[in-house]
């Protein structure tokens, strides 16, 4: 699969591969630690143009599919306390231009985080980190490796901080940084997971 200089996948429709993708959030808890947590059922798409600054990107997450690693601790996070998953069952990423980094293989990608009801302009800073054909999938599955980070704010999108603390401080922390490791492929994954057994 032919590869664009500086951005990665080739005119097309890419899909977010999920056994190769890791979406990860960092946030200050019990105002003094750090937690770390994924969310593991997500799908997506790239639809790539031939010009990429014109390419856009699709993505939907199942909020009930945080995992910190820590049942009760989860279970909280799901709670109308924090992201209140029966009310607000997806979180979704919708870009809205693509524009190229200072560094070489680097791009800044702009779009709407819909998180808890609200809707919010947030910026990805990307990286294309390169291409390789999938072990696992049909030979003929070729995929993309990218790394994007960005920091969020869980006060603009109208999210819990779990109250104050008896030491002072929130038992969440407003500011929360993300960091994805995404692979997307040329097909759409869902048969193969399917076959597999794949449940998030």
């Amino acid at each position: 699969m032919t590869a664009v200089a500086g951005f990665g996948p080739g005119p097309g429709t890419w899909y977010l591969d999920p056994l190769h993708s890791s979406l990860i959030f960092v946030a200050h808890y019990l105002r003094f630690g750090r937690v770390q947590g994924t969310f593991g059922d997500a799908h997506g798409q790239v639809h790539v143009t031939d010009n990429p600054t014109l390419s856009s990107i699709e993505v939907e997450i199942a909020t009930a599919s945080v995992n910190t690693g820590v049942r009760a601790r989860d279970d909280h996070l799901r709670s109308a306390d924090f992201l209140d998953v029966t009310s607000h069952p997806k979180l979704r990423f919708t870009s809205t231009s693509v524009e190229p980094g200072r560094r070489r293989n680097s791009f800044r990608v702009h779009g709407d985080l819909e998180l808890h009801g609200r809707s919010r302009p947030i910026v990805l800073a990307a990286e294309w980190a390169g291409e390789a054909p999938d072990y696992v999938s049909p030979n003929d599955t070729y995929g993309h490796f990218f790394s994007a980070t960005t920091r969020l704010n869980l006060s603009e999108f109208g999210v819990g901080d779990g109250g104050p603390l008896p030491w002072g401080g929130r038992m969440v922390g407003d500011s929360v940084d993300i960091v994805l490791e995404v692979r997307v492929q040329n097909q759409d994954p869902a048969p193969f997971l399917k076959q597999i057994g794949h449940t998030p």
